[in-house]
């Protein structure tokens, strides 16, 4: 089991949910296509963790709904009790910055402008995602404390939003360095 089945594995504990909704759920935490998450569904089906129960469609064709197993619960729990790999960051925006003397003021400013758009999108989704974690929370009738199954998934929306936050500050603060050391326009 690699990274990515725990992680499936953890977002069926929430509900059971169709291939494509556990792509695009794990889209936010993790960077999976089809290609890879399907043979996952199928191997961890072949061992036990997960069930699928076929849908019948009549406008479309037949989808699968994935449920965790007991003993699936059981590998995720062993899992999470593991210590956790130091974080691998890949940010595609590392690299520009480390070579923005290459570009223009308003190629630089824009290129910042255009990464504080998206953490300010993504910061509202979070948010709507946090609501929704609370309501069903409150569906459950859990409280905010550990052994809620809400509890951890509370825990990760507001890191994200933390860092959609900070990713924001940090937008705003190169953009006023780089409005600082840039000469004004001639004119």
């Amino acid at each position: 089991m690699n990274t990515l089945s725990y992680g499936l594995l953890a977002l069926l504990t929430a509900n059971p949910l169709t291939g494509y909704e556990l792509t695009q759920g794990i889209k936010p935490l993790w960077r999976a296509g089809h290609s890879q998450i399907y043979p996952l569904l199928q191997s961890m089906e072949e061992k036990g963790f997960i069930r699928h129960e076929r849908i019948e469609q009549s406008d479309k064709p037949d989808k699968k709904i994935y449920t965790i197993t007991e003993e699936g619960i059981s590998v995720l729990q062993e899992w999470v009790r593991m210590p956790a790999e130091p974080a691998v960051l890949r940010d595609e925006l590392h690299f520009k910055l480390y070579s923005l003397w290459l570009t223009e003021p308003d190629e630089a400013k824009a290129l910042l402008l255009q990464r504080m758009e998206f953490n300010r999108s993504e910061l509202q989704r979070y948010n709507l995602l946090i609501k929704a974690n609370e309501a069903l929370r409150d569906e459950r009738g859990e409280t905010r404390e550990l052994k809620a199954t809400t509890f951890g998934r509370y825990l990760l929306l507001q890191k994200r939003v933390m860092a959609m936050k900070s990713s924001i500050e940090f937008c705003e603060w190169a953009i006023g360095e780089l409005e600082r050391s840039s000469p004004p326009p001639a004119g």
